[in-house]
């Protein structure tokens, strides 16, 4: 399965909240018990983490039968993040340990004027 491609664009000081939806062939994926995890990054050769949001750390929960999975950053959690354009790439893992990347794209964060 090939993932679906979705650029998000942020803003330094602003929450983040988003909640895409996996849908095969049409119908919700139920995610019931999944994890996931995902990394923005430079470029994909790139070792540092600019920012990782993960069911672990608490920045994403899936859902249930609705294939959602929903992302968060807090203001506080955006604000030191460096202005520029990255990739990321969303994986999931299903209860069985099957791993699917699901989204993959661009990461923008666009700086604060406002402090």
């Amino acid at each position: 399965m090939q993932p679906g491609r979705f650029n998000f664009t942020i803003y330094q000081g602003d929450t983040f909240s988003t909640a895409p939806a996996w849908k095969i062939n049409n119908s919700y994926v139920n995610v019931t018990g999944y994890t996931a995890d995902m990394q923005v990054r430079q470029d994909v050769d790139s070792a540092s983490i600019i920012v990782e949001l993960s069911t672990s750390n608490g920045r994403i929960v899936a859902g249930t039968t609705d294939g959602k999975f929903t992302l968060t950053l807090t203001a506080a959690e955006t604000a030191p993040l460096p202005p520029g354009n990255y990739v990321y790439d969303l994986e999931v893992t299903s209860t069985g340990g099957t791993v699917t990347k699901i989204l993959t794209g661009g990461f923008a964060v666009i700086a604060e004027v406002t402090q």
